[in-house]
């Protein structure tokens, strides 16, 4: 998953998010439908002035003040009053009839939230800002990820999978960096590409069905100019139905399922959740671990080898209708198996990257080693680091693992932390953490 806290960024940077509608038509919505979800918000919200009914469905105020006059002309809502400043500041609630339609309209969908963005226009933008028109050379490559060690070779082979926007396969023993490096991807995609604007909803026919999701999709902040506050960058300008995203990165593990790849009808709230290939468009999808869980192998490939050749995905709604999705990421089965063992020919044809990720070299690991200690304020000497690899990897014929570093420098971390030691640390105690981690790993 990404990061929880979104990162600052210079507001004078554009953004992708869509221009506002000028009318209805442009929004591709009717005015019955959001006459629905405005009576729905005044329900849940009791009082709203006009601009505040605009900002809770996220249209703007004049394309919605000639439906709010006409809420108010058939006797659905009333004013209650305002500052004379205009009917933008107008205050509105509904009436008791009202209220008993807006019940009604709850008894179909509960849905109160943004005003949903056609399935039509969601396809259009989503493969308008793909990722094929992505650029990276081996040269940017190593600029983005200078803070990121990996060994030389790697550089030139990960760097053409980026390229094709695609999928690939990550292999290789456990502990190798295939999960981290699935992640840097998505951080470089983000630096590269440029942000993404992903809708609250989208509607398709009369289903609603919900793509913002907080877990997965990570909104931009920006600073105001000469102002100590921020915003959301979708705040700022363009159509507010749309929220400016950093590119997803949607991970999931041994907990995946068949059934996550489609539409979760909510029968209480009476809308749809979109799966999770959906929530990844425009980033990236980790399948973590593949090959570990409850779905056989096979029949997960099987499920995307349309999706992974055509770039599109066929959804089924609860009515049997059928309806196309962009299928816009870079897929990435990250594995400690062979892909052999996973998947037929066929079906590999279609992974156009298998990439082996095998142990570090010595210098990389010393490099991660060194790097963990200074996140850490750890001090050791290099003679005594050299001694540790020739005494429990060279000698014990032991494979370096770009994970180990990380995790001895926490068990280090805690034993100073505990016995109220220096963090300045002797060659027996490093020898003696070690002896320990390793006993764990047998």
């Amino acid at each position: 998953m990404q990061e929880s806290a979104a990162q600052l960024i210079d507001i004078n940077l554009a953004s992708n998010i869509p221009d506002a509608p000028e009318t209805l038509a442009d929004a591709g919505l009717t005015a019955s439908f959001v006459q629905d979800l405005m009576i729905k918000h005044l329900y849940r919200s009791g009082v709203l002035t006009g601009c505040e009914l605009a900002t809770h469905i996220h249209l703007p105020y004049l394309l919605i003040e000639p439906i709010l006059e006409e809420i108010v002309d058939i006797a659905y809502a009333e004013k209650r009053g305002g500052q004379g400043l205009g009917a933008s500041l107008d205050r509105f609630a509904l009436t008791d009839q009202g209220k008993s339609q807006a019940r009604d309209l709850l008894q179909m969908d509960t849905y109160i939230g943004a005003a949903p963005v056609p399935i039509e226009q969601y396809a259009e933008y989503v493969k308008k800002h793909d990722l094929n028109s992505l650029d990276v050379n081996e040269q940017l490559l190593r600029q983005a990820w200078r803070d990121f060690i990996l060994d030389d070779e790697l550089f030139a082979r990960i760097g053409p999978a980026i390229c094709s926007g695609k999928s690939c396969f990550l292999y290789g023993p456990p502990g190798t960096g295939k999960t981290t490096i699935a992640r840097a991807i998505a951080r470089l995609l983000d630096e590269m590409v440029g942000w993404i604007a992903i809708p609250h909803a989208v509607i398709v026919g009369d289903s609603l069905i919900r793509i913002y999701d907080p877990v997965y999709h990570n909104p931009v902040i920006v600073h105001k100019e000469n102002d100590a506050s921020s915003l959301w960058m979708d705040d700022a300008a363009g159509d507010q139905r749309w929220v400016t995203c950093h590119r997803p990165c949607v991970m999931v593990g041994g907990e995946l399922t068949l059934d996550m790849l489609d539409l979760r009808y909510n029968a209480t709230a009476k809308f749809y959740e979109a799966p999770l290939q959906v929530k990844a468009n425009g980033g990236v999808f980790i399948i973590d671990d593949f090959g570990r869980q409850l779905v056989q192998p096979r029949d997960l490939l099987n499920r995307w080898i349309v999706p992974l050749e055509e770039r599109i995905d066929f959804l089924t709604l609860d009515t049997g209708k059928k309806f196309t999705v962009p299928f816009e990421e870079l897929v990435v089965f990250a594995t400690n198996l062979d892909p052999k063992d996973l998947a037929d020919e066929a079906f590999l044809r279609r992974i156009r990257y298998k990439i082996y990720i095998g142990e570090p070299s010595v210098e990389a690991y010393k490099a991660i080693f060194q790097k963990e200690c200074s996140k850490k304020q750890l001090q050791y000497s290099v003679e005594s680091l050299d001694a540790i690899i020739q005494k429990f990897y060279i000698q014990a014929k032991r494979s370096l693992r770009a994970c180990d570093p990380r995790d001895i420098t926490d068990w280090i971390a805690d034993h100073c932390k505990f016995n109220n030691q220096s963090r300045n640390i002797s060659g027996q105690t490093l020898d003696e953490i070690f002896t320990s981690y390793m006993q764990e790993l047998r």
